[in-house]
Parts: structure tokens; C-alpha cells; sequence
């Protein structure tokens, strides 16, 4: 059985590419073992959760939300918002419906490129927040994806965005499979400003919770490099 996301064609006898964390949500035992994988796959979410919090968006959509643990943070940390999971590959719904639950908690299977939920063919909806961590990466039609985006995102909404970006210049075809692209820093943000009003990065004045990477992730050694990534998009440009 396969599935057709962004032109690349998955199948689900392959061996899942969504991350598990091997040591709980806290993000403690990652940064006491030095654990790079774990500490970037968890602070994204740390993160997000912290911003989210701040702005109490009502609907909240985790797109490629993978194992789940991302979106189950952002629901136990947004308790009054409906807050949804969605990934392409069924076996992750499978995943997070087995391993968390809450009452304002659900998962889909759904295409973050054409919008629609995988079984009926419906369209997702349109959300106050949506988080996309290294997601874009994997797509080739990726401005359709954030073309997706954009135009069901709330006009007063944010988005959370991360992807791989410390190069000086635009990776294509990188060494990694699963990877079409790694942008540079140099070109993501204008890239994404053709979409957004506001795209705030680290040190910017409007980037919420900034603290959270200098005095925790990277208070002591750079364990998470902040040029260009994550990001937060604000004020959604719908062109045509």
C-alpha cells in the first residue's frame, strides 16, 4: 500500500521515519547525555508550547506531527484549545492514538500538500495555529504545501516553522534520502516573506520566548544553531 505525498511515493511496508523519544518528554535526560537528536526533535515542541501558551490560539494543528509526543505537549499545554495531529503516513496515527491521549487531543492521517484528510478526501480545516517542524524538507511540491498553509491559516494566526537551514547556501539533493532541500539561512526567511508579513527569528523583537534558547538549550554550549530557524509567521499574505 502506498501513498502519494508531494509527488513522492511512500510506502507503508517501508520502516516508519517519524521519531520516538527513548527517554520521555523532558528534556533533561537529552541534554545531560548530550543527546543532539532528542534535544532537537523535544525543544522545537518546548518551544512551540511556550509560544502557543503566550497567544491561546482556539485551534491548533500539528502538521507531520509524526509519533505524536509534539502534539500531545501542545495539548497538555493548551488545555482550553482543540488541538489536532495530522500526518500522511497512517502508521503514525496508529502510534499516537496508542500512546496519548486527551480530551481536547486528536489524530488524522491527512496530506499537508493538497489539504485533505487521507480516508475521505475532505478538506482539514482552517486553524488559529499551525506548527510545521521539519516537515518542508521532505516534500518536493513544497510551495504548494505552504501555498496550503497560508490559505487556512486564521488572518490573525501564527505559524511555528522549522526546517534545516545552516547552510550559506541552498542544499538540493542533499546526502540524507528523505531530505529534497536544506535551504540556506540566507534565502529561507525571503522565501517565506512572500507568504507572511511577519517572520520573526531568533533576536528579533517580536520572536516569543527567545529566552528559551539562550538560557536553556544553548546557555552553555550551541546545541541548537537559531539563524534562520525555528521561526514565527504571522499575518498570512493569500496571493490571488
Amino acid at each position: 500500500m502506498a501513498d502519494t505525498v508531494g509527488g513522492a511515493e511512500k510506502s507503508v511496508g517501508e520502516t516508519p521515519e517519524f521519531y520516538v523519544p527513548s527517554q520521555g518528554l523532558d528534556l533533561q535526560p537529552y541534554l545531560r547525555d548530550g543527546d543532539i537528536a532528542g534535544i532537537h526533535h523535544l525543544a522545537r515542541y518546548h518551544w512551540a508550547c511556550q509560544v502557543l501558551a503566550h497567544l491561546q490560539p482556539a485551534r491548533v494543528l500539528d502538521v507531520a506531527c509524526g509519533a505524536g509526543y509534539g502534539t500531545h505537549m501542545l495539548a497538555d499545554a493548551l488545555p482550553g484549545s482543540a488541538v489536532t495531529g495530522c500526518d500522511y503516513d497512517p502508521r503514525s496515527k496508529i502510534h499516537a492514538d496508542a500512546h496519548y491521549r486527551r480530551d481536547n487531543l486528536r489524530f488524522v492521517a491527512g496530506n499537508m500538500v493538497t489539504w485533505q484528510y487521507r480516508q475521505t478526501g475532505e478538506p482539514m480545516g482552517r486553524y488559529d495555529g499551525i506548527v510545521s517542524f521539519d516537515t518542508i524538507e521532505h516534500l518536493l511540491h513544497r510551495e504548494v504545501a505552504i501555498l496550503s498553509i497560508v490559505r487556512n491559516l486564521a488572518d490573525d494566526g501564527v505559524f511555528l516553522f522549522s526546517t534545516p537551514c545552516a547552510h550559506e547556501a541552498d542544499v538540493l539533493n542533499p546526502g540524507w534520502e528523505h531530505h529534497k532541500i536544506e535551504y540556506s539561512y540566507r534565502t529561507l526567511v525571503p522565501l517565506l516573506k512572500y507568504f507572511f508579513r511577519s517572520v520573526a527569528m531568533a533576536g528579533d523583537p517580536d520572536f516569543i520566548a527567545g529566552a528559551f534558547w539562550t538560557d536553556v538549550i544553548n546557555r552553555d554550549v550551541l546545541r541548537y544553531p537559531t539563524i534562520g530557524n525555528p521561526l514565527i509567521c504571522r499575518g498570512p499574505i493569500r496571493h490571488g
